[in-house]
C-alpha cells in the first residue's frame, strides 16, 4: 500500500512532467527594471563605458522596493529632480493575461537568471530557460542561509504575499525606543495605506472554498487556545471576489503569487507609489540598471557606477551618474553589495564599522501538517488572509501565517510560515576575491525558532490531530529554517545611520530599506513598517537637508 508522503510525491512529479512538457516560453516586450544587485558575468575591463552628458539629478535612489518606492514618490512630490536605477525588468499588466507565469507552469519569467526555479518548497522545482525573472533566491558559500528577494519593477511587492500586519507594539520598544508607537499607529502606518490600500479579508471572499484552509486553521488554532489573526493584505478583494463568481479572469485563484498576478488582484508598488511618483514629472526610471560601485567626489557630490544589463543578464555597457542626495534602498543583499564594496574601493571610506551588522531573517521558519481529520480544500487562494499568534510567550512570541499549498487536490494539510523572536545576528563581510558580500549566520542560530516552532505544532496536533510532515524537503528536513523572504539589517537605524535613515560618515547618503531594521520586526511581516519607516524619514530628510 502506497503510502501518504510516496502519494504526494508522485503527484508532485506528475504535476512537473506535465507542467514541464507543456511550459512555453513567452518573451515579453515589456519595459526594463531592477531590484537587485546579483554579480553578473562579464569581463569588467572589457565593458565599453559610455560618456557622462548630462548624467546629473538632484537625487538618485538604487532600488524600487518600499524604501525605494517612498523615497521616490516623496522626492518627486517636493519637485527634486531624481534618477531610479532598478536592476530588475518592468513587467507590464496586458490583456492577455500572460505578463507572469503560473507557479506550477514556470518559465524564465519565475526566476532571476537560474536554470532551474528557486521555490522554498524544496521538493517543487521545475527547469527553465535563464532570464530576468522577477524572483531571486541569493545563496552563499559561508551560510546555510538563503535569502529571496524581487528582482523587478516594484521589488518585493510583486513576489510577496501582500501580507502587511502592523509591528506588535508590545515588542516594539524594545527594538526601536526612539520612534513612538502611538505615531506609527496614527500617523505612518494610515499614511502607506492611503497609498498602498490593504485591508482584512471580507467575510465572504473567506467563506468561500477556496479559503476551507483558511477556516479550518483559525477553528484548530482557536481549539489549541491561540489567538486568530486576520492579516492586512494588498490586494484587491473586488478582483479575487471577481475570481471566485466568474467575473474576472483567474489568477490568485489558480496559482498565481509568488511570481506576480497577471489580473492585478495585488497592489503592488508599480501600480501605485511608482506610477504617482513618475506622474510628478520629477522621476526617470531605469530598468536594467545595476549599480555596481558609489563614490563620494572631492565636491562631496555622489558619483554611480552602472551597469546596463540585458535580458540574459550579461553587461553591456556601464555609465557614470552623479548626484547631490544618494538613497541606497536597494534591498538588504543589493544595499550591503554597494556600501560595503564602496567602502574597500575607497568610494565611501567613512561609513562606520556597523555596516554589514546585525543581520536577522526575521525568525522565518515554515512547518507543514498532515494527516488531518478535517479536510482542507484542493482549490485555495495563494493569499494568506490569517495567521495564529502565540504573541504573549514571554519567551519566544510567534505569529504563524496560514500558507496556501495550490496543488488542486485534497491533502488534509495546513502549511505555515512563522515569524519568531530569534535574538541571533549574522552578519555580512566583502569578498574581494569574488568582488561579493559574504552573510555569516549558521544553522544553530536558528535552533530557538525551531524550539518554538515545534512547540507550536505539538500544540495544534495536541488539540486537533496531525503531524508534522517533511515531504516538502528533501533529505527529511522537518522545518524549513534555511531560508527567508524577510532579511533585515546591515545598515540599522540608529548605529550604522541616525534615527532617520541618514548614514553615519557622509552627508546626504541615506539607506531607507529593510536595512534599517534590526534583524526582526516585532513578529510581523516588514513591509509595512519598512515603508511607514521611510514615510518618517522622508518628512525629516526632505525639511533638513533639503534646503
Amino acid at each position: 500500500m502506497v503510502n501518504r508522503k510516496q502519494l504526494i510525491i508522485f503527484l508532485i512529479q506528475k504535476m512537473m512532467k506535465k507542467s514541464i512538457s507543456r511550459r512555453k516560453f513567452v518573451k515579453l516586450s515589456a519595459l526594463a527594471s531592477v531590484a537587485s544587485t546579483l554579480p553578473l558575468t562579464g569581463c569588467k575591463k572589457e565593458t565599453p563605458l559610455i560618456p557622462n552628458d548630462n548624467n546629473y539629478s538632484e537625487a538618485i535612489v538604487i532600488g524600487s522596493g518600499f524604501g525605494g518606492s517612498v523615497a521616490a514618490l516623496r522626492l518627486g512630490q517636493a519637485g527634486i529632480q531624481t534618477n531610479m536605477f532598478e536592476m530588475g525588468k518592468e513587467y507590464i499588466l496586458n490583456e492577455t493575461g500572460e505578463t507572469f507565469c503560473n507557479m506550477m507552469k514556470p518559465d524564465g519569467r519565475s526566476s532571476w537568471l537560474k536554470k532551474r526555479t528557486v521555490l522554498p518548497i524544496t521538493s517543487i522545482q521545475f527547469d527553465i530557460p535563464k532570464y530576468v525573472g522577477v524572483l531571486d533566491r541569493v545563496e552563499f558559500s559561508t551560510s546555510y542561509m538563503k535569502i529571496y528577494r524581487g528582482n523587478c519593477l516594484g521589488g518585493g511587492s510583486v513576489v510577496y504575499g501582500a501580507m502587511l500586519p502592523y509591528a506588535q507594539p508590545s515588542l516594539w520598544n524594545e527594538f526601536f525606543p526612539f520612534i513612538d508607537y502611538s505615531e506609527m499607529e496614527s500617523k505612518w502606518y494610515p499614511k502607506v495605506k492611503n497609498v498602498l490600500d490593504f485591508s482584512v479579508v471580507p467575510d465572504d471572499v473567506l467563506n468561500s472554498k477556496y479559503y476551507k484552509f483558511a477556516r479550518v486553521g483559525l477553528e484548530q488554532c482557536e481549539k489549541a487556545g491561540m489567538q486568530k489573526v486576520m492579516l492586512n493584505c494588498g490586494v484587491d478583494f473586488d478582483v479575487i471576489r471577481g475570481e471566485i463568481n466568474g467575473s474576472e479572469r483567474k489568477s490568485a485563484t489558480s496559482g498565481e503569487l509568488l511570481y506576480g498576478g497577471n489580473n492585478g488582484f495585488k497592489n503592488s508598488l508599480d501600480r501605485n507609489y511608482i506610477p504617482a511618483a513618475k506622474a510628478t514629472g520629477n522621476l526617470t526610471i531605469h530598468t536594467l540598471h545595476k549599480v555596481d560601485s558609489i563614490k563620494q567626489l572631492p565636491n562631496n557630490k555622489y558619483e554611480v557606477t552602472v551597469q546596463k544589463l540585458s535580458e540574459q543578464g550579461t553587461v553591456e555597457y556601464e555609465k557614470k551618474y552623479t548626484c547631490t542626495h544618494l538613497f541606497v534602498n536597494a534591498g538588504v543583499v543589493g544595499t550591503m553589495q554597494i556600501l560595503l564594496k564602496s567602502r574597500h574601493n575607497g568610494g565611501l571610506p567613512n561609513l562606520n564599522s556597523e555596516v554589514g551588522k546585525h543581520w536577522g531573517n526575521n525568525g522565518n521558519i515554515m512547518a507543514m501538517r498532515t494527516w488531518l481529520t478535517q479536510e482542507t480544500g484542493a482549490d485555495q487562494c495563494t493569499v494568506p488572509t490569517t495567521a495564529y499568534g502565540d504573541l504573549d510567550n514571554p519567551v519566544t512570541p510567534l505569529l504563524a501565517e496560514q500558507a496556501p499549498f495550490p496543488l488542486g487536490m485534497e491533502l488534509r494539510q495546513l502549511l505555515a510560515l512563522a515569524i519568531t523572536k530569534n535574538p541571533e545576528r549574522g552578519y555580512f563581510t566583502y569578498n574581494p576575491v569574488t568582488e561579493d558580500v559574504d552573510l555569516h549566520f549558521n544553522q544553530s542560530q536558528m535552533e530557538i525558532s525551531r524550539q518554538a516552532m515545534g512547540n507550536f505544532i505539538n500544540r495544534l496536533n495536541a488539540a486537533n490531530g496531525g503531524v508534522l510532515e517533511s515531504v516538502m524537503y528533501f533529505g527529511g528536513k522537518q522545518y524549513g529554517d534555511d531560508f527567508t523572504y524577510h532579511p533585515l539589517g546591515g545598515a540599522v537605524l540608529g548605529l550604522a545611520s541616525d534615527h532617520y535613515g541618514r548614514l553615519k560618515g557622509h552627508d546626504n547618503l541615506y539607506c531607507l530599506d529593510g536595512s534599517m531594521i534590526p534583524g526582526f520586526s516585532c513578529c510581523a511581516n516588514p513591509a509595512l513598517t519598512i515603508a511607514a519607516i521611510a514615510e518618517r524619514s522622508m518628512e525629516k530628510i526632505l525639511a533638513e537637508n533639503f534646503k
